[in-house]
């Protein structure tokens, strides 16, 4: 099973990708896979392709502010300006890798904002027309506003340490570094003259280093820059996950014991080919031995979500717990049930 390439949209949301496998036990063998979740809202179906402003800069009259504070709080200067851009990028590349939408950030255009948490006004139609029609998108994201927070904070103990044979007490200084960040979007469907989604997305992450001394501790931490732009960057995905279905890795596994039909079976599934495994494991599903009929129901569940036939696998998964009692099953099935319930969800977002 092959990832990501240009498959019939309508099958997406069934779409499971094989990563890699690994034995977890003498009888199971697991695989990672790639499942297609729904957005957190929907964007209507006529807009796939996207335009990415940044609107959050200040303007002539915010830009004294926005330099003091930074020098006041010990950011670096302009920082939010580059944090700014990397958070188009990171919310850029997160919906050109999602089946839904193609991006492009519109760097060239210049449109000032706040430089602050509070939205500027909305941009005029005129202007988002001109945007749509010039670079021939459907609609316009703008990063409405941006702002960082810096906090750093540090200390010292004490901690012992192996030396020549002995145990001595040494005093270790440590640093954090933390970024709150704040980014607040907003979506223009010119066609239909509407503002689709506002939203503030805030985040704060956090870096963590030791040393010899106070200096060698923040000296071992990250730049305040790069650590912005990261925390901006992540701020930019977090807004992509919210307006497209993306891919998530979820863990499966499967029985490779229980005869030598079995063993076979596995090399089906080496080349993906679960049609060729499910043949084997068929034969079992109804077996004297319950143990192996449990164990190859649920491989049946697994060959027919891996196939995008998510009812037939939580029939399979429902049979291996209730007639085979095997337990672990229920966990299984209540995961295919929450993934069938995504489906009206994810076929509304989907062309």
């Amino acid at each position: 099973m092959n990832m990501k390439k240009n498959y019939n949209f309508r099958s997406i949301p069934l779409l499971l990708i094989l990563f890699s496998l690994g034995l977890i036990s003498c009888k199971t063998t697991s695989l990672r896979v790639q499942v297609l979740v729904p957005a957190q809202i929907n964007v209507p179906q006529d807009i796939a392709t996207v335009g990415i402003v940044n609107h959050s800069l200040p303007s002539k009259d915010n830009r004294l502010g926005n330099f003091l504070e930074g020098f006041i709080s010990g950011e670096s200067i302009f920082a939010d300006r580059e944090a700014s851009y990397a958070t188009l990028d990171g919310c850029s590349n997160k919906l050109n890798n999602s089946p839904r939408f193609k991006s492009t950030v519109l760097s060239s255009e210049d449109f000032r904002g706040t430089g602050t948490k509070q939205f500027p006004l909305p941009l005029e139609w005129s202007q988002v027309e001109m945007l749509c029609k010039k670079y021939n998108v459907d609609a316009i994201i703008a990063l409405e506003t941006f702002d960082s927070d810096l906090m750093h904070t540090g200390g010292s103990g004490v901690r012992n340490q192996t030396k020549d044979g002995k145990t001595v007490s040494v005093v270790e200084f440590w640093s954090d570094l933390k970024i709150r960040v704040n980014a607040g979007w907003r979506i223009y469907d010119y066609k239909n003259k509407t503002i689709i989604d506002q939203n503030v997305f805030t985040d704060e992450q956090g870096w963590h280093a030791t040393g010899p001394t106070e200096a060698a501790a923040r000296g071992n931490l990250p730049s305040k820059r790069s650590c912005v732009n990261s925390a901006g960057r992540y701020a930019g995905e977090m807004f992509a996950i919210r307006i497209s279905p993306n891919w998530v890795w979820v863990s499966r596994y499967y029985y490779v014991k229980g005869n030598d039909q079995f063993k076979e079976a596995k090399k089906y599934v080496k080349l993906n080919d679960w049609k060729g495994a499910a043949k084997i494991w068929s034969k079992y599903t109804a077996s004297i031995d319950p143990k192996i009929a449990g164990r190859a129901c649920h491989n049946m569940a697994l060959a027919a979500e891996m196939e995008g036939d998510l009812q037939a696998a939580a029939d399979w998964a429902k049979k291996a717990y209730v007639n085979y009692n095997v337990k672990s099953d229920l966990t299984y099935l209540n995961q295919l049930t929450y993934r069938i319930s995504q489906q009206a969800q994810l076929n509304e977002q989907m062309k």
